[in-house]
């Protein structure tokens, strides 16, 4: 391909690649659409802390015919998250003006790079299983209904929420409840469909969805570490990076997702040592837990 001068540069154009990028970005992630999420479009840099209140227990109240509400002010609490964690992906583009034009030489080079930050985002949470102090389940032995079960009768008894509730689980721990025989008239009958197609769907309460980012800790034997949450066990929160210097040479735009919260900033300049535009993804969180006992590891 031939190189790319200052002139064809102008041809990038960002918004179109964080737009694309940020819906590559979506589709890779599991864990991170599954919690609490807190962004904002708000410049920050890497160290940042953030204090994010998070209200106490209300009681409900007798309202007697005539008389006043009670207002109450119950104890809040805050969870302090740290922005310590900036990943980015780079790369040089040689024929910018094609890549632009052509929506499969754009997906060629998003594909190959968005979906290792999606995997640092989602190992990231994972990483908070070793913060909760609930689990069910036995290491090596893989998940069955029963599992499902304790981890439903866990949930119940540290009085999480009913619903929402999410299992997430390993690809081997997918295939076992599949094939798990007391859940055979459940998926003949209630999910024909999963035959079919391979899904779970709902179980004891829970909305299944299978990581392949699920941890696995080397042992004898190896160890699981599936998770049971309410989405306000964990919290991911993200924000803006700063707009570069004026002057450098360096372009960027930010762009967050209303749906999902995931914000990304692509960046681009022409690298005059490569003879070529160079552009970095890059992303700025901090992950947290939030509520201790709406979560539980299910080990398997």
């Amino acid at each position: 391909m031939p190189n790319i001068t200052p002139t064809v540069a102008q041809y990038f154009i960002p918004e179109i690649w964080a737009q694309r990028a940020l819906e590559i970005l979506r589709g890779n992630i599991v864990l991170a659409r599954l919690v609490a999420r807190d962004s904002a479009d708000d410049r920050f840099v890497t160290g940042d802390v953030l204090h994010i209140p998070y209200p106490g227990t209300f009681t409900a109240q007798n309202k007697a015919a005539g008389s006043t509400v009670t207002l109450q002010a119950p104890t809040g609490s805050e969870v302090t998250v740290t922005l310590d964690k900036h990943k980015e992906v780079s790369f040089l583009i040689e024929d910018v003006a094609r890549a632009q034009a052509n929506q499969n030489i754009m997906d060629r080079y998003l594909n190959a790079a968005v979906p290792a930050i999606a995997n640092a985002i989602e190992d990231d949470l994972f990483a908070l299983y070793t913060s909760l102090t609930s689990s069910v389940g036995t290491s090596g032995t893989d998940i069955s209904a029963a599992t499902v079960r304790s981890a439903r009768k866990k949930l119940n008894d540290n009085l999480a929420p009913v619903a929402p509730r999410v299992l997430i689980i390993s690809p081997k721990d997918e295939i076992a409840l599949l094939a798990d025989s007391n859940l055979g008239a459940y998926f003949a009958n209630a999910r024909a469909e999963a035959v079919a197609e391979g899904s779970i769907g709902r179980l004891y309460g829970f909305d299944v969805y299978m990581s392949q980012r699920v941890p696995v800790v080397s042992g004898t034997p190896n160890s699981t570490k599936n998770l049971a949450l309410h989405p306000e066990a964990f919290i991911l929160a993200m924000r803006a990076l700063p707009e570069p210097p004026a002057g450098t040479g360096v372009f960027a735009t930010t762009v967050r997702d209303p749906d999902s919260d995931l914000v990304i900033r692509v960046q681009f300049a022409y690298n005059p040592s490569y003879l070529g535009l160079q552009v970095t993804l890059d992303v700025l969180y901090g992950v947290a837990v939030l509520r201790n006992a709406l979560g539980c590891v299910v080990l398997s």
